[in-house]
């Protein structure tokens, strides 16, 4: 082959190799720029050093401002209840009841016969209504010893009683305040004591024994009713529940504001498509942030949970816990404010949005609670 042809020929060969040497920055690992990307934005945090220190101090502020307000507004704490025998649920009072039953059958009528000649030997009084709209008409009228008993096939039925009689069926939470030991006061015992629990077995003993033919009233009898305890518990009243729920929102709050802000500002200084065009992965720029706040909500997660713990605020519970909640609320408001940013061309406003936002979702959620 020619010199000339031999020259031309390593030319071409050094001009490749010039041309792969270049280009092997591409082919960079996302692990090798997220690392880079973090320094980067650790620097960021460092030169803007009023809101890095807003974000630490923020946090540690509301939390001594609702340690200060439980102490205003102390806990209620109860004591320790054991069980009580409440005794047998044959001897609850049932005299000079009326009992109502709806439909008349054969069978309903057969029930209600059997039923107050086997429990009750006087004081009960039944009567027959041919719909449940004439039965609860006829309630109106009566006293509060009117009971009815609607029955929708032979195997079940449904009991009838005043409101004032018995709890409310969506009562199925009561505060410890109206029931700190077993006594007539409690919702719970109203069942007992009002004759509920003994209709509701008599009943069920006539069933079983028209259907058997084999009589369990005698086994039922000896049946007793048994208040359960209670551990040692402390309630919060709804006012520093909503106190708490709401600075808590708040505190942790300028960690997605000043994110979102200083996403939006690289994206309106055109940072990240330039680094888009030098070959950066979309992964290590998304996970550079997720790594340095993950970090920095771990460390106040911690030490929030420590304080909040060893406090007034939440004495008995447990420090684990209260860290986890933090914790993921904190990454949870770092995810919401990685879901603005594509919705935000400058970076003047999304910071009040964001906090705004959030706001508002806990307001929402304080609504939720206190329904509840």
């Amino acid at each position: 082959r020619p010199p000339a042809a031999v020259q031309s020929t390593a030319g071409w060969l050094h001009g490749t190799r010039e041309k792969i040497s270049m280009e092997a920055p591409r082919e960079v690992g996302a692990w090798r720029q997220t690392r880079a990307l973090l320094y980067k934005n650790c620097i960021v945090k460092w030169r803007t050093k009023k809101s890095s220190v807003q974000e630490v101090l923020l946090p540690i502020f509301f939390l001594f401002w609702l340690i200060l307000m439980s102490m205003m507004y102390p806990n209620k704490k109860y004591g320790e209840v054991a069980d009580n025998n409440l005794g047998s649920v044959a001897h609850s009072k049932m005299s000079q009841f009326i009992v109502g039953y709806t439909p008349v059958t054969e069978f309903t009528r057969k029930i209600m016969i059997k039923m107050p000649s086997e429990c009750f030997h006087e004081g009960i009084v039944t009567e027959e209504f041919s719909t449940e709209q004439e039965m609860q008409t006829a309630s109106l009228h009566r006293p509060s010893n009117f009971v009815g008993v609607v029955f929708k096939d032979s195997m079940s039925y449904q009991l009838r009683f005043s409101p004032t009689v018995i709890p409310l069926s969506a009562s199925y939470v009561e505060t410890r305040a109206s029931c700190p030991g077993p006594s007539n006061t409690c919702e719970a015992e109203k069942y007992l004591r009002s004759g509920f629990t003994t209709l509701q077995m008599c009943l069920d003993a006539a069933i079983i024994q028209l259907k058997t033919n084999h009589s369990v009233l005698e086994d039922m009898e000896f049946t007793n009713a048994v208040m359960m305890g209670e551990s040692a518990i402390m309630e919060i009243d709804h006012f520093p529940r909503a106190i708490i729920l709401i600075y808590l929102v708040i505190a942790f709050s300028p960690f997605g504001c000043y994110l979102a802000t200083h996403i939006v500002a690289e994206k309106e200084k055109k940072l990240k498509e330039f680094l888009m065009i030098m070959g950066l992965h979309d992964t290590a720029f998304w996970l550079s942030w997720v790594l340095l706040y993950t970090s920095l909500i771990f460390v106040m997660s911690l030490l929030m949970s420590i304080i909040a713990t060893f406090s007034s605020l939440f004495p008995k519970s447990s420090s684990f816990v209260i860290f986890l909640l933090f914790f993921l609320y904190g990454i949870s408001s770092v995810f919401f404010a990685f879901m603005l940013t594509p919705l935000f061309k400058k970076s003047k406003h999304v910071g009040t949005v964001e906090f705004l936002t959030t706001l508002a979702f806990g307001f929402i959620g304080l609504t939720i609670v206190i329904s509840e």
